[in-house]
C-alpha cells in the first residue's frame, strides 16, 4: 500500500504542477474513456494480478508450521472480498447519491465500478494477511467511499488525473495504511519485530506483538501506521515538487500546443493510436479547411 501510495502522490502532485489537458474542465463529455471493454479488461487483469502480488509475496508455500500457505490462502481471501465489496459500493454509490456529491445521474457508472473495485484492492493490500474476512470487507466498504470522495475533490481542485490515479492508489493506499491499525488481529499480527524496543511496558517487560484498536490493541501499531503515511507523504511530496518544477522550469515538463492537439500517438510515436477516428477527424479538417499540423 506504501508503494502504490508514494507513485499516486507523487503523479498527483506532477497533475497539478503540469496543468490539465487543453479543454479538459470547459468540455468535460470529451474526455470520456473510448473503449469500455479495454477498460474492464485491464482492470481484470490487475485483480488476478493483485493475487500473485499479495498472496504471492509469501515467495514460498511450505514451511514447518504452514504459515505461508495460511498467510497466502488469506492473502487471497481477503483480496477477493474487499475488492467485491469496493465495486458494488461504488456501483450503488455512484447510482444513488445526488449529481452535487459526485452522483451519475441515476445510470449505472462502469468506470466508476471498475475504479472502485481498484480502491478496494488497493485498501486491503496493506491488511491483507493480518485482518479477518470481515475486516477485509470493512477495507473494501471503506474504500470505495475513499475513492469516491478524493475523486471528487481532483475534480473540484481542476487536477487533472486522466486514471484517478491519486483517489485509487493514493487515497485508498493511505486508508489501508491506517486500517491495519485498526483491524489487525492478534492472532496474524508481527509488528512490533521481535527484539523491538516498542514490544517492552515501562518495567521491560515484552509485551509481544500489538493489534488493531478494534481488537484492544494498546496503540504502538495504530501510531506507527498513522505516522508512517505521514512520513511517506512527506518525503515524496517534496521530492516530487523538486524534479517537477525543475522540469517546468527547464520547459521540458509538457508539449507544445500543436502537438497536445494532434495526439502524442501522431506528433511524438508517428501513428495514429486509433487510425479510424484519426481518419474522421482528418476529414472534418480538411471539410473545414484546418491544414493538418506538421511534425
Amino acid at each position: 500500500a506504501a508503494t502504490l501510495a508514494v507513485a499516486a502522490i507523487a503523479a498527483a502532485i506532477a497533475a497539478a504542477i503540469l496543468g490539465p489537458r487543453i479543454g479538459r474542465f470547459d468540455e468535460p463529455h470529451k474526455f470520456h474513456g473510448h473503449s469500455a471493454p479495454l477498460a474492464v479488461l485491464g482492470v481484470f487483469l490487475l485483480w488476478v494480478g493483485w493475487y500473485g502480488f499479495k498472496a504471492g509475496s509469501t515467495l514460498a508455500q511450505h514451511s514447518d508450521g504452514g504459515y505461508y500457505l495460511r498467510d497466502m490462502a488469506r492473502a487471497a481471501v481477503t483480496t477477493t472480498l474487499s475488492g467485491c465489496t469496493a465495486a458494488c459500493t461504488g456501483l450503488l454509490l455512484k447510482r444513488f447519491l445526488p449529481e452535487a456529491w459526485g452522483g451519475a445521474g441515476h445510470v449505472w457508472d462502469l468506470g466508476h465500478t471498475c475504479n472502485s473495485l481498484l480502491g478496494g484492492l488497493v485498501s486491503v493490500t496493506a491488511g491483507c494477511s493480518t485482518v479477518d474476512p470481515w475486516g477485509a470487507i470493512v477495507c473494501g466498504f471503506v474504500g470505495a467511499w475513499v475513492y469516491h470522495g478524493a475523486s471528487c475533490l481532483m475534480r473540484k481542485l481542476k487536477i487533472d488525473d486522466p486514471l484517478d490515479a491519486f483517489a485509487v492508489h493514493g487515497s485508498c493506499g493511505l486508508w489501508g495504511c491506517i486500517a491495519v491499525g485498526f483491524l489487525a488481529t492478534p492472532a496474524y499480527s508481527y509488528a512490533p519485530a521481535a527484539g523491538s524496543p516498542w514490544r517492552l511496558n515501562n518495567v521491560g517487560v515484552d509485551l509481544g506483538t500489538d493489534c488493531g484498536l478494534f481488537y484492544g490493541g494498546r496503540g504502538t501499531l495504530f501510531a506507527s501506521q498513522i505516522v508512517s503515511p505521514i512520513i511517506i507523504i512527506a518525503w515524496v511530496s517534496a521530492c516530487s515538487v523538486i524534479m517537477f518544477f525543475g522540469l517546468k522550469t527547464a520547459g521540458i515538463f509538457r508539449i507544445s500546443e500543436e502537438f497536445e492537439i494532434a495526439g502524442c500517438d501522431i506528433s511524438k510515436h508517428g501513428g495514429a493510436a486509433y487510425p479510424d477516428i484519426a481518419a474522421e477527424i482528418a476529414s472534418m479538417k480538411k471539410a473545414e479547411g484546418i491544414p493538418d499540423a506538421k511534425f
